[in-house]
């Protein structure tokens, strides 16, 4: 069988309704990133709309139970065309949530010369998704590596290189998805620079590194967490929906169990449980760049069928060819520091044939903790990911 992969690029209703496909993307964020995170111990950064962006217009072309495993591991309802007309009125709610705040979310297919996408995928994937369509040749692996690098490097604002490499594609690809996510914003509050300081950051219960820690106390949305064991604080971007959410437990070491916890867990109730209050908060600066091959986690999270030679992808080819998903590879960026934070990511399918002031809380995230960049508006956790070592 040939061969499609799926690539993801991040920089820092219908049927059913948006809060609905809100609420499955939700679910679906902790499922993503509990696997992403058994896969290592140190930082992690994903979009996990990216993702989902990527998997919901590939389902356009799928169907029988390839379509099914895709919907159910997305916690999606409603049939294909459903899907399609809630992305695409997704995608104005992320646009009017950012604000001032700059979000950009691009999808692009790149398909092997001498053959056409199927015309119904295509008009969906431009119409729904906004999609570019592209005629490489992926035989000449290094030039067309380049060119899909390019456009990726762009539109994540020099963020995201070299998401894939020449020897990544050959003669027999055929078709390559790819989603590219960017964001950058201020925060409503600054952090003063002239406040940060150095102190100790918690890698395990007794070791630690000397990190940069920004300060400030004033009012926050903030909230204790006993079914976590943690405490959860929101800063807000500038003019804006979106805000990013930091979860630190209690203890040290607690970050493994709070992610054990996170199965379906719904990460938008986080919001609903807090309250503004003065809150002192120090948080460290930091940078973290992660890649990963997405291929074991979505067949754990039941979507193993398009990567085997019982996928149904005829679809996605106008000739009909039998096709399979050979890779679904991710990479992803994010840097948080006193005027706020930018992320990006991409994802990319490769397809083949076949308060109270006197009680005034401390926020210290000296130890590990996850974070999440999150819009109020349409209730989406576009970035998500942990903080373990520097």
């Amino acid at each position: 069988m040939k061969r499609l992969i799926i690539a993801f690029a991040i920089l820092f209703a219908v049927a059913t309704d948006a809060n609905e496909l809100a609420r499955g993307i939700s679910t679906f964020t902790s499922n993503l990133y509990q696997q992403c995170a058994k896969s290592t111990s140190g930082n992690v950064i994903v979009s996990p709309f990216s993702v989902t962006n990527a998997l919901a217009l590939l389902s356009q072309a799928t169907d029988g139970n390839t379509l099914q495993e895709i919907k159910r591991g997305l916690h999606f309802n409603g049939d294909k065309s459903a899907i399609a007309s809630e992305f695409q009125a997704h995608y104005g709610l992320l646009k009017t949530g950012a604000g001032k705040a700059n979000l950009s979310i691009v999808n692009q297919i790149y398909v092997q010369q001498g053959h056409e996408i199927n015309k119904n995928f295509g008009q969906v994937a431009v119409e729904k998704f906004r999609s570019g369509v592209e005629s490489v040749n992926f035989a000449k692996n290094v030039e067309t590596a380049a060119i899909i690098n390019h456009f990726v490097e762009e539109k994540t604002n020099g963020r995201i290189k070299k998401l894939f490499t020449p020897e990544a594609l050959s003669a027999d690809s055929r078709v390559v998805l790819v989603n590219a996510v960017h964001f950058k914003g201020d925060w409503e509050t600054k952090f003063y620079e002239s406040e940060t300081y150095k102190g100790k950051f918690y890698t395990s219960q007794t070791d630690s590194v000397d990190v940069d820690f920004m300060n400030i106390d004033t009012y926050f949305k903030y909230a204790s967490l006993p079914d976590l064991d943690a405490t959860a604080l929101q800063m807000k971007y500038a003019d804006s929906e979106l805000s990013m959410i930091f979860i630190l437990p209690n203890s040290r070491t607690g970050l493994s169990a709070l992610e054990d916890k996170l199965k379906n867990y719904d990460l938008g109730s986080v919001t609903d449980k807090m309250q503004e209050r003065k809150v002192e908060v120090s948080i460290p600066k930091f940078t973290v760049e992660f890649e990963t091959n997405l291929n074991d986690a979505l067949k754990n999270l039941g979507m193993g069928e398009m990567f085997s030679d019982n996928a149904d992808l005829s679809g996605l080819l106008q000739s009909g060819e039998s096709l399979k998903v050979s890779d679904v590879v991710h990479k992803a960026f994010i840097t948080v520091y006193e005027g706020g934070s930018e992320a990006a990511a991409a994802t990319g399918l490769r397809i083949i044939p076949l308060s109270l002031e006197l009680n005034m809380p401390k926020f210290l995230a000296d130890h590990n903790f996850m974070y999440y960049i999150w819009d109020n508006k349409s209730k989406t956790t576009i970035f998500i990911g942990r903080l373990t070592n520097f």
